[in-house]
């Protein structure tokens, strides 16, 4: 059955297949730095709408962070663009069903019947700033950032994550059962974010140890569930260089697996979705490190 996601898919897959993971291409130009995808109002987009819309701006080249609804195109005086290709955005919705109506042949009804909480998605149309006749220039660029100061919060996040690290040797590596991060030392890499890069990709990988997350894909996935953990650290760690203005980095180490997760995705169309998933709650875990009490608290509820 065809969903309103499968034309992505398809673009994703694509992507993946020519060699270039869409969560890598945004950041190909010289000088383009990541931004989350933000509303008219400004605000992030969050969940799974960061990481679409991320995918959807990345596939299709454009240069602002900014999304609208026609409406909302229309409201600020810039309609959207005729022939215009909208992207999707999602939204969850819950319902709750009482004494067991509307459940499945077999079900409990009746007074004694619990009540089930049922979830559904319905998808909506917006449109990136580009696509947008005459739109405003603030809608055009992300906001400036100051480099030092986002260097200090590359720095500030990632070194609040208790994971063991090792320096020395060629390989970055997380090895389970030391529960121990191994990387070679930063002066060995390319660049600075070359190194943090292959830092976040291990501490997702971390993040995933049964005492944590307790990622295990063995029973799904068979012999891809390597491959599966690698897609999820992937994704994880463009998902948190979003939250922290980290370049991605195109690791030779992990493009050996671009054809398994192709056919990953292509065999399980819902793999994306779910290695997402699993991506936000290790993100979320591992910027709960760096955050007050109170705002961990929040991030967790």
């Amino acid at each position: 059955m065809s969903t309103p996601l499968d034309d992505l898919m398809a673009d994703i897959i694509a992507r993946i297949e020519a060699g270039t993971p869409p969560w890598r291409q945004a950041w190909s130009q010289a000088g383009a730095d990541p931004a989350l995808p933000l509303r008219a109002n400004g605000e992030p987009f969050t969940g799974s709408n960061s990481w679409l819309l991320f995918f959807a701006g990345a596939l299709r080249g454009y240069g602002s962070p900014y999304w609208f609804t026609f409406r909302q195109a229309l409201a600020i005086g810039a309609p959207v663009a005729k022939g215009a290709k909208g992207s999707l955005a999602i939204l969850y919705k819950t319902r709750v069903v009482e004494d067991g109506c509307g459940g499945e042949a077999g079900d409990p009804v009746g007074e004694d019947a619990d009540p089930k909480v049922m979830r559904y998605l319905k998808t909506y149309a917006v449109f990136n700033a580009d696509q947008l006749t005459d739109c405003p220039e603030r809608f055009r660029a992300a906001p400036a950032v100051d480099p030092a100061v986002r260097a200090a919060a590359h720095n500030a996040i990632l070194d609040a994550i208790p994971a063991q690290i090792d320096y020395g040797g060629g390989q970055p590596c997380y090895i389970p059962s030391r529960d121990l991060i191994r990387l070679p030392a930063p002066e060995a890499f390319h660049s600075v974010d070359d190194f943090l890069a292959t830092k976040a990709h291990e501490q997702l990988h971390w993040s995933g140890a049964a005492l944590r997350l307790n990622r295990e894909f063995g029973r799904r996935f068979g012999d891809a569930a390597y491959a599966f953990e690698e897609l999820c650290a992937e994704i994880g760690a463009a998902a948190l260089g979003l939250r922290i203005g980290l370049r991605p980095q195109l690791l030779d180490s992990h493009a050996a697996y671009l054809a398994h997760w192709a056919r990953i995705l292509k065999d399980r169309p819902g793999a994306l979705l779910e290695a997402s998933g699993h991506a936000q709650r290790a993100v979320d875990f591992l910027l709960a490190f760096s955050q007050p009490a109170d705002a961990a608290a929040s991030l967790a509820a």
